[in-house]
Parts: structure tokens; sequence; C-alpha cells
């Protein structure tokens, strides 16, 4: 090796003799280089931000999850719109007003679909019911007619109560709804009233059970937005558009909640919360990385020299990443980050040693010369095995990954070229004073004799770490739910969380495509029996069961009912003497039925309603008549305001016919049975599937039956197991392929396993710091390990090549600029990134806290650990 590293150094510092004396031309040409990579680069460089392009097409359950899309293309990359009302009817008009807006909306929106809402499910409602209930809302409407029919003519305010307070005094049960209940609402809509409060009475839910699905106040709408995936977020001017009607419909609309969630959202919210915080992580970097470059380098000019070098180099490993692979993903869109990391460390070994023969009296032209000749194999031999560290990386499943390898490994060679031409020609340019005193001794000596001092003692600290961190190991665990990584703060992210809490809203569900009827039928059958499973639905659950006879019952109730109007009039307005003497008369009635019948089923919400309404007339006695008008209008509304609505869909599903396959609307049908005959079954969980092993049991029950099931609980599952496998592979085969390399150039097992030590002990306690401090690997911080690869072996090359060329073996390495620049190198590294660690996004947050564990060990086994293992070598 010492051989090796002569000739090589013989050759750095022949080739460095002849570029200093020509620095300016050497520049120009860099800097003409750089200009034909940036004009390249700009015209030429796409961002890819489709997230499901980070990893190969080929895995197996990226292929079923294309077939599913291909077969039913409306559920790609959807937005989710939640709606959240006080009643169904409200729910139903705000469905309604943004439904029309989103169809409007042609440029940002492809398609809507609002699951259970549409003319369809007006007229055929009634047949979605159970017979028992239908049975019981029939006989209940029957009784009902006189109140109907007298609303009808006169669908006031004192028609309505003076209806109630006979049913209270006459016990005449002519109302459509179980008396106690419609009591208990009246008092609590005027009670919302003495609070200047809106409460709207549901007629609806009065009328029918609460628990059936079509009286949910809970409704959604499914966009499918248009995306551009050139830019960096590509749903930037769909999400634009649709938060614009949102806002519309707030303001139109002011007690209803609307909300967006989904993936699109879910994703485009977190590439901002991104942004937001690398901005914030990058002022704060930018000031640490200065202090300390500068603390390292003692040297504003050479602080400086370091920046352009470090931009030139980037500039052209953009260049070379477009050529090479043509794009960025959201995994090689950090190459920048690497590059400073392990580029630096180049500039900076070679800074501090010219600056240590500098202070040797060494003449300036020479100290260049001598610096790349001393340094220059060291950081050729750390080049070569970073990037086929990286290079490993390029055969695995993960593309995101793999791209990144590629332009990172070219990024290395960049770097070493860059950092032996450009950086001594500006130092040649601009050379630093000779003979300035420089202290190598920042602390007292027995500081940096400590690895050989107490060399033993820091080899069985090192050993009995190193065991503890491998017990640990079998803990280490990969959180595949990127809901985890994202600000739960977010409306798009909270409100996900909040369906995953119930099965009737759960957003995670398991699709499975059958070919024929009878494998659909019979594969649900047996899903709907799995524990974790609440019900598997095919396109026959929308067929009503029991329609004959159903149908009889609501054709019978329609001769019954008799209805001679076309539509439900709407509120009538009337004068505040009606109003008022019919509250006062309502009054009477409540108090003579608990004066008649003081221990009812009714006295408790009567005493609540009378003292609601006394306290309302009280109230209207101190405002002026236009208010006293308005207050008693609002009444009427807030009491009355639903029923024609509820009666106009009742007019319409008693006019039911029998549903059939062909007869349900394209745009639900085309989502369960596609055109070739595929049809969809969907999966709903029993239980919340934000629990990491309810999620893990949900997938392993349902793909035992159906091996191919997809969406997003599968993606998620499979794409953690996808990324933990390439991983593994690029990993291990990282290390083979660096381990044959230095034993190439070192011919020394010994030489090999000491150089690899600081990197392999900060694999294992950086691992194991993530069970010790609940900071599992995920998606983004599994990023820091190619950058702890590159820096580990990078820092134990440098050790050993310096301890190796020592003339006084027992002088301590951690004297030398060597030692000072792998300590500073990685502090800047540090400094470059440790300001994510407190940023609001939880992912940018777990890689900045993981590699700020990863690079502070690393500085301990380079500095300590490898000089006291290397000793006995030493003597």
């Amino acid at each position: 090796m010492k051989k090796l590293s002569e000739k090589l150094g013989s050759i750095f510092a022949g080739l460095e003799a002849f570029l200093i004396q020509f620095p300016k031309t050497v520049i120009v040409l860099l800097l003409i280089t750089c200009g034909f990579s940036l004009h390249y680069t700009f015209h030429n460089l796409g961002i890819n931000t489709d997230t499901t392009e980070i990893l190969s097409k080929k895995l197996p359950f990226l292929q079923d999850r294309a077939r599913f899309l291909e077969t039913f293309p409306q559920d790609e990359e959807a937005i989710l719109v939640v709606v959240d009302a006080e009643t169904p009817e409200r729910a139903a008009q705000a469905v309604a007003y943004l439904g029309g807006r989103f169809r409007r909306e042609t440029e940002g929106v492809e398609s809507v679909y609002a699951p259970g809402e549409g003319a369809f499910f007006d007229h055929h409602g009634l047949l979605y019911l159970d017979l028992e209930t239908l049975n019981e809302l029939a006989a209940n409407l029957i009784e009902a007619q006189p109140f109907i029919g007298a609303l009808s003519s006169d669908n006031t305010l004192k028609s309505f109560l003076a209806i109630l307070g006979l049913a209270l005094t006459a016990e005449d049960r002519e109302l459509p709804v179980d008396l106690n209940p419609l009591l208990k609402n009246v008092g609590h809509v005027t009670e919302g009233l003495l609070d200047d409060r809106d409460i709207l009475l549901s007629w609806q839910q009065l009328m029918l059970s609460d628990e059936q699905d079509l009286l949910s106040t809970k409704r959604f709408i499914l966009l499918k937005p248009v995306l551009d995936y050139t830019e960096l977020i590509p749903s930037e001017k769909a999400l634009q558009s649709v938060r614009a009607i949102v806002a519309d419909a707030k303001s139109a609309l002011p007690d209803v909640s609307i909300r967006l969630t989904g993936e699109v959202v879910l994703e485009h919210d977190e590439l901002e919360s991104v942004q937001r915080s690398a901005q914030i992580a990058s002022f704060f970097s930018m000031i640490l990385v200065c202090t300390a470059l500068f603390i390292g380098l003692r040297s504003v000019k050479l602080v400086l020299i370091t920046f352009t070098v470090l931009l030139m180099g980037l500039v052209l490993t953009a260049g070379f990443a477009t050529v090479a692979v043509g794009h960025l993903n959201l995994i090689s869109v950090s190459f920048a980050v690497l590059y400073i990391g392990i580029g630096v460390d180049y500039t900076i070994q070679l800074s501090l040693r010219y600056q240590e023969f500098l202070q040797q009296q060494v003449p300036q032209q020479q100290a260049l010369i001598q610096a790349v000749r001393k340094v220059g194999p060291s950081i050729m031999l750390c080049a070569v095995t970073t990037a086929v560290g990286f290079f490993s990386f390029v055969p695995t499943a993960y593309t995101g990954v793999s791209e990144l390898g590629v332009i990172a490994g070219g990024g290395m060679f960049i770097a070493l070229v860059v950092s032996v031409t450009v950086l001594p020609a500006l130092l040649q340019l601009f050379p630093l004073k000779s003979g300035g005193k420089l202290s190598q001794s920042t602390f007292p000596d027995w500081v940096y004799e400590i690895p050989m001092r107490h060399h033993l003692r820091i080899k069985w600290m090192a050993l009995a770490l190193t065991l503890a961190g491998l017990g640990l190991l079998t803990q280490v665990r990969f959180d595949f739910n990127p809901l985890n990584l994202r600000d739960p703060k977010s409306e798009s992210v909270a409100t996900f969380l909040e369906l995953l809490e119930t099965k009737q809203t759960s957003p995670m569900t398991l699709t499975i495509l059958a070919d024929n009827e009878l494998e659909a039928l019979d594969k649900a059958r047996q899903l709907s029996r799995l524990p974790s499973v609440e019900s598997a639905l095919t396109i026959f659950d929308f067929i009503p069961e029991d329609q004959e006879v159903k149908l009889d019952t609501i054709h019978e109730l329609a001769l019954l009912m008799g209805f001679r109007f076309a539509t439900f009039p709407p509120l009538q307005q009337d004068n505040i003497d009606n109003h008022l003497t019919a509250l006062t008369q309502f009054k009477n009635h409540i108090e003579q039925h608990l004066q008649d019948h003081p221990v009812s089923e009714l006295s408790g919400n009567l005493l609540r309603l009378r003292h609601a309404l006394e306290s309302f007339l009280l109230q209207l006695q101190s405002k002026s008549l236009p208010e006293q008008e308005s207050m008693l209008n609002r009444l009427q509304n807030n009491l009355l305001g639903t029923l024609p609505d509820t009666m106009n869909l009742l007019l319409q599903v008693l006019d039911a016919d029998i549903v059939t396959l062909e007869s349900l609307p394209k745009d639900l049908s085309e989502r369960w049975l596609s055109k070739d005959g595929i049809f969809r079954i969907q999966v709903f969980p029993s239980k919340n599937l934000g629990d990491h092993e309810n999620l893990k049991q949900f997938v392993a029950e349902v793909r035992g039956i159906a091996p191919n099931a997809t969406d997003l609980p599968v993606i998620y599952i499979e794409s953690g197991n996808a990324v933990v496998k390439a991983f593994q592979q690029a990993l291990v085969g990282a290390l083979v392929a660096i381990t044959f390399v230095l034993l190439l150039v070192n011919r020394s097992i010994k030489d090999t396993f000491l150089i690899l030590l600081p990197l392999l002990m900060t694999a294992i306690l950086t691992a194991a710091s993530t069970v010790v401090m609940d900071n599992p690997f995920n998606f983004a911080n599994i990023i820091v390990i190619p950058l702890l690869f590159g820096l580990g072996v990078d820092s134990g090359i440098y050790i050993m090549n310096r301890l190796r060329s020592m003339p006084d073996e027992q002088r301590s390495v951690l004297q030398t600029s060597t030692a000072r620049g792998v300590i500073f190198s990685s502090l800047t590294t540090l400094c470059s990134l440790v300001s994510m660690a407190f940023t609001p996004h939880l992912g940018l947050a777990s890689m900045g806290l993981l590699l700020s564990i990863g690079l502070l060990l690393m500085i301990v086994c380079t500095t300590l650990v490898l000089p006291a293992c290397a000793h006995k070598r030493a003597n």
C-alpha cells in the first residue's frame, strides 16, 4: 500500500505542478464547463414527484396495483372531500352545492363522484332500508297523514305548534315520529336561539332510525384532479382550484365543515411541509456550516474558496445527473446533501494539510503540491470506495435510491476532480499567508494521548457497546406508515386519522379483482367471515334485498297517503301576532299536560321545553319589532325548514321501481364492474388501521384468501418491506465491494478491518439508537445510511493512512490536520442537517435526529476507537 500511495502521490504531485502553472486557465475551463452543465441541466433535468415510481414497477404488489388502476382508473390519485353537517339534510345540500361547482371546474378536476348521492338514491332510497324499518316508517307516515296534510295547506309555525299542542292535550297521535324525541328536539332548537345559534331540526333523523347510513351527517366526494408531474408539486394548480371552491362553500354554508384529505392532499401538504421545514433548516444550517468551517479552517478566504469549489462540483454533478438519469425523484433530490456532506470532506483535508505545510514554513507553491501529494491518494481511495458503496444501490428494486446511487456515485469522482484542480488553482491565485501560527493543540496534550494511554479500556468499552448494539438490532423496526412522517396537526392528516377510527368511514380498505360473478360472490363471503374484516362489498350489494315486498309496501303507502301535491309547499311567511299567539298557546298546552300528567315519559322534555319557551318569550319582550320578527322567523325556519326537503324526497321514493345491475348509475357501476367484466371487491376493516398490528393482521388475513389484494394497506406494508430488502441487499453489496477494494489496495486484512471499524461500529450503534430513542427507520431517515456509509469509510481511510505515514508512531494522530479534518468535516455535515431535527415535519425531524447521532458516533469511533485499536500495530 505504501508503494502504491507513493506512486499515486507522485502522479498527483506531477499533475498539480503542471496545473498550478496555469491557475486562471484551469478555473476558466471549469467555469465554462459549469456554464454548459448549468444550461443543459436547466433545460433538460426533469423532476418526477410521482411517489409510485420510487419503487421498481416489476415488484408483484405494484403490478397488482397497476392492474387494479388499469381496470378501475377512477380510483387513481383521488382527493377526498369530507363534509360534516348537523343534519343529513344540510349535508346533502352541501354535497349538491360542492358537486355542482366541482363539475364546472374542468381545468383542475377530471371527474367528480359523490357516493350514495344523486337522483338514483333519491328515487330508490327506501329500498335500501331493511324491511322492518321500512314497515315502521310506513306505519308512522300513514298515522301522521293528518299532520302532513295540515302542514301542506298551512306550512307555518302556528300550524305546527297547534298540531303538537293537540297531540299533548288530546292524546291523539297524528305525528310521523315519536312525540318524546320531537319535544326534545324542539327544546334544543329553542335553546339554541337563546344563545343566538341556528340549530336545524332534522325531520329525516326523526322519521327514520338514526343508525341508517342514509341519514349520516358525514358525506364524501371523490375528486380526480388533473396532475402535472413536471412540477415539483404536481397537484398545486388542481388543489388551488379545489380549495377556492371549498372556501366559497364555507362562506355560503358557514355551519358545514368541509375538509380535504386523500393521498393527493396528504402528499401535497407533505411537500409543502418539507419545503417550509427545509427553508427553516437551510437558514440555520447555513449559519452553522459557516461557523463550523470558519472554526475548522480559521480563514474566511479558505471558507469562501471551499464554498466555491462545492458549488462548482454541485453544478457539474447536476449535469451528470441530467445525462445519466434525466430526472430527479423525491429520494434522489437529496444528492446535493450527500455531495456537500462528503465533498466538503475532500476540500477540508486538502485545505488543512496545505495549512499544515504553510505552518512548517514550506513555500506556497510547494505547500500546494505536497498537500495534493500526501492527501491525493487518500481522497482518491475514498472516492472509489464511496462511489462503489453508492453504486451498490443501483441493482436494487428501490428505484428512488437506485437513481440516487448513480448520481451520488458519479458525484464522488466529480468531487475528487474538482478538489484536486479548482481548489489548488484558487489557492494559487489567492494564497494564504505562509508561516502563520496555527496551533494544533486546542486542549492539553494528555487529551490527545487518550487513545494511546487508555487503549485497552477503550477497546473493552467499544466491544461492550458493540455487543449491546448487536443485541438491540433484533428490536430494530421499520415504520412503513407514511402518516407517521407527516404533521399530525395538518387538516389532511388529522382528517385521515379521524376517518380511520370508525369502521364505516375508514379510507384504508383493500381491493380484490374477480374475473366473474361467481368468484366475486364466493370471495366476498369468505372475506366477510374474517375477524379483521367488517364487510366485503361487491356491486351486488347495491341491489336491495326483498325488493318486491318493499315495493308493495311503498306503493301501498303511496296510495294511502294520497298526496295531492307534486311538491311539498315551502314555509309560509306569517305575522308576529300569529307567532306569539301560537307560542303562548303551545306553552299553555304544555302546562296543562304537566298538570294532568305530572309524572309521565314526556315530563322531563316538557319541563325543559317550557323553561326554554318562557325564556324565549321573555327575551322577545326586550327586543324591537324588527328583531322580534327576525327571531320568530328563525325559529320557524329552524323547526320546519328541513320538512319540505324531507317530504319532497319522500315523494320521489314513493315512485321507486326495481333496481337491477343495468339500472345502477354509471358513475357507481363503473367503479365496481369494468367494461371487460372484471368485478371489484372492496374489503373494509373491523379495527382501526392506524394501529400497526391491526394493519398487519388485516392485510395478512385478506391476502391469505386473496393474495393479489391491493390498495393503501398493502402498498404501505409492501413498500416498507421492499425498501428494507433493497437496503439490506445494497448495504451487504456495498460492504463486500468496499472490503474488496480496500483489500486490493492495502493487501492487509488487519488494515482493511481497522479502516472499516468506524463504519461498522457507527452502523451498529446508530441502528441500536433507533430502538433506545424510539426513532425507528422510515422512508425519510433511511437515507442517512448511505451518507454515513460514505463518511465512515472515508474517515477510516484518512486516519489509517495518516497513522501509517507518521514517522513517530508515539505521536498522537489527534494532533494532526488529518484528524482535525475528519472532525470538522463531520461537524460541518452535522451542522448542515442537524437543524432538521427541530422542524415540524416529522420525517425530516427523524432524519435530522438519526443523522446527528450517527455523525457523533462516527467522530468518536474514528478518533478514539480506531487509534486505540491500531495502537498495538503502531508499537
